[in-house]
């Protein structure tokens, strides 16, 4: 009997140092902070910890993902039934955007580590928005004023973007107006929450794009709250689309190559005005003659806008040996400086030369 004894009461032993331990229940195991802003320094929050065992329940170390985070524990023993807190802190200087950060909690549980987590999203400083996002449509904040396209093959399509950044602390309804049949822009997303971004994305189709060359067209960016008692700021911003629309002579067989236009200038790529008195209009033509054997096109002429030049020729389509007059008419009043040297671009179906860039230069007096 007295063996007996002995085995139940060193059973009951065991049983009762295996359910005396501390038992560390979560109250939060996680915190979003929504939107903070990056000028208002450090974010804060605690998170809540109850000793549900029998035992003294301690935090023996934590660890945290990297220098932004910070944390603040008890290092006293939780009796139990109490609670205590944990601090966690957040930096968001120079970390714009969304964000979510973990701390790993070491108990001396059965359970031994906790993950808790934050996160939230940074409306950076303006000093910050200015560096990648330019721009100011409003409280819309947009990474660049032009969308370059660059050389496409006539037939050809393109797609490019820019971001948007809602930097209020409101949702705002992004739009984009300004399409054309080459130009087909969409914003995706157009409803942004705040401290969130949206992109403006543009295909070319340059099949339909309207001149031969340089094609610059605008888009409009603009925005509001979604919220009539918003007291973000809505406004527009105009967004530039270039592209140079090329003619694709890689097709051609050798034949229709050796049987190709064939583009000669009499004026050696320079056509100089000689001397102008200021205020004066003044003409000057050269001539481009065709030594190719099927017809010359002139696609386009142009020069820079504002510069007062105007351009003409006698006849677009040039027959094998014969010759084009260009007439360029120079306003004096309109030139900025005492100089003029101007580029005129010339563009045609010579496969060889499908482009010529001619300096118009003068004094002006």
């Amino acid at each position: 009997m007295k063996r007996i004894l002995l085995i139940a009461w060193l059973l009951a032993s065991v049983a009762l140092s295996l359910v005396a331990q501390p038992q560390a229940t979560w109250l939060e195991r996680h915190h979003d902070f929504g939107v903070i802003r990056e000028q208002d320094g450090k974010a804060h929050c605690q998170l809540r910890v109850k000793n549900t065992g029998t035992e003294p329940l301690l935090i023996v170390k934590v660890q945290v993902g990297c220098g932004c985070t910070g944390i603040d524990y008890p290092e006293q023993p939780i009796m139990p039934g109490d609670t205590a807190t944990v601090s966690l802190s957040y930096n968001p200087s120079g970390r714009p955007g969304q964000f979510t950060k973990q701390a790993i909690i070491f108990t001396n549980t059965d359970t031994k580590r906790t993950i808790l987590e934050i996160s939230g999203n940074v409306i950076p400083t303006d000093a910050t928005l200015d560096k990648e996002y330019p721009i100011r449509a409003g409280d819309l904040r947009i990474s660049q004023r032009v969308i370059p396209f660059g050389e496409l093959v006539k037939g050809k399509g393109s797609t490019q973007y820019l971001s948007a950044y809602n930097a209020s602390t409101d949702t705002m309804l992004v739009s984009v107006t300004g399409a054309k049949p080459h130009i087909r822009p969409a914003v995706v997303p157009d409803t942004v929450p705040p401290a969130r971004v949206t992109a403006l994305t543009v295909h070319y189709a340059s099949r339909y794009a309207p001149l031969w060359g340089l094609n610059v067209d605008t888009l409009t960016m603009e925005c509001r709250p979604l919220s009539p008692t918003s007291t973000a700021a809505k406004g527009a911003a105009d967004i530039q689309v270039m592209a140079q629309v090329m003619e694709n002579f890689d097709n051609l067989t050798d034949k229709q190559r050796a049987d190709a236009p064939v583009i000669a200038v009499d004026c050696d790529e320079r056509l100089d005005f000689g001397t102008m008195k200021a205020g004066e209009v003044v003409t000057r033509t050269f001539t481009i003659t065709n030594k190719g054997k099927e017809r010359l096109a002139i696609r386009r002429l142009w020069v820079p806008q504002g510069e007062g030049i105007t351009l003409s020729a006698d006849r677009q389509e040039v027959k094998r040996g014969k010759k084009a007059t260009i007439t360029v008419t120079v306003d004096t009043s309109c030139q900025q400086e005492h100089m003029l040297n101007v580029p005129l671009t010339l563009m045609s179906n010579d496969p060889d030369n499908p482009r010529v860039t001619i300096r118009l230069v003068g004094i002006i007096d």
